[in-house]
C-alpha cells in the first residue's frame, strides 16, 4: 500500500518541500525524509513519477519527458500553496529537480547522487541491450548497510527496464548544457561508493552549476541510495539546514 504522498502538521505552510524519487523507486524510498521535514514544519510533496509504483512493465513506454513534466505539474501545484518551494531529488530526481530549475523559480535545491555524465561502458550497453530486450534483473538496492537492505529490499522492483534507462541517458548531455542556468542555491550530495553513478558527476555538477551559493557534501559510508544508508542521519540534518539556511537568507534580505 503507498503511503500519503502529501503531509503537513500546518496547512498554512508558507514553505513547500517536493521529494523526487529514482527510477525504479517510489515514494517508498523518500517516506523517511518526508516525515523529518513534516516534522520540522513544511509542506512536503512526495510524488510519484509516472510509470512507478506500479508493474515494471508500466515504465516501459515512458521516459524523461513524461517524469520532466510530471514534475513540473507538482511544483506548479505545490507553488499554488507556497511562498517557497525547494526541490529534493535523488538520482533521476535529481537531475529532474536540475533540470527544472533551470527554468522555474525555486528557493533552492538538493540533489542526491544525480547523474550528469554516467560511464561511457554503461550507456553502451544500455543502448544495445535496449534494442534486444526490455527488462534485466535486479541484483538489489545499492546499498551499504546490510540491515538496511534487508529493511527496504521487499519494496524494490526485481526487474529493471532499458528503455526508460537510454531515455535518461539520452537527455544528459541537455541536462549539462542547462547546468549554468541554474543560478538558486544548491546543496549537491555524492557518494565515494556510489555504484550507480559515479562521485565525479557531482564534482561535475559543482563545478559547471551557475548557482553561486553551492555546497558538495561528499559521503563516505553510503552507496547510492544515500537517504536509506549509512549516511541517512546525516542526509536529512544537511538538508534540513541547508532549507533552515536558504530561508533565513532570503527573510534577513526581506527585513534588510
Amino acid at each position: 500500500m503507498q503511503q500519503p504522498h502529501s503531509t503537513t502538521p500546518n496547512h498554512h505552510s508558507k514553505v513547500g518541500v517536493l521529494l523526487i524519487h529514482g527510477l525504479n523507486g517510489s515514494r517508498d524510498d523518500m517516506n523517511e525524509l518526508t516525515a523529518y521535514l513534516t516534522d520540522h514544519g513544511m509542506l512536503t510533496e512526495n510524488m510519484l513519477l509516472p510509470g512507478h509504483g506500479t508493474a515494471v512493465r508500466d515504465m516501459l513506454s515512458l521516459g524523461w519527458i513524461d517524469w520532466a513534466c510530471a514534475v513540473r505539474e507538482e511544483y506548479r501545484a505545490l507553488q499554488e500553496q507556497c511562498d517557497h518551494i525547494f526541490l529534493v531529488g535523488h538520482s533521476l530526481g535529481g537531475a529532474l529537480a536540475l533540470h527544472l530549475a533551470a527554468s522555474e523559480e525555486v528557493s533552492g535545491i538538493v540533489t542526491m547522487c544525480a547523474p550528469l555524465h554516467m560511464t561511457s561502458w554503461l550507456i553502451a550497453l544500455v543502448r544495445i541491450a535496449s534494442s534486444l530486450i526490455q527488462l534485466v534483473p535486479t541484483v538489489r538496492e545499492d546499498i551499504n548497510d546490510p540491515d538496511a537492505r534487508k529493511r527496504y529490499a521487499r519494496r524494490a522492483y526485481r526487474w529493471t527496464p532499458l528503455a526508460p534507462i537510454d531515455s535518461l541517458f539520452r537527455f544528459l548531455p541537455k541536462l549539462r548544457a542547462e547546468l549554468p542556468h541554474v543560478t538558486v542555491p544548491t546543496l549537491i550530495m555524492a557518494a565515494t561508493h556510489d555504484h550507480v553513478v559515479p562521485v565525479r558527476d557531482g564534482y561535475e555538477i559543482y563545478r559547471h552549476i551557475g548557482a553561486q551559493d553551492k555546497q558538495l557534501l561528499i559521503l563516505h559510508h553510503s552507496y547510492h541510495v544515500i537517504m536509506k544508508d549509512h549516511d541517512h542521519e546525516q542526509v536529512f540534518a544537511q538538508t534540513l539546514a541547508f532549507i533552515e539556511r536558504q530561508l533565513s537568507t532570503t527573510e534577513a534580505e526581506q527585513t534588510a
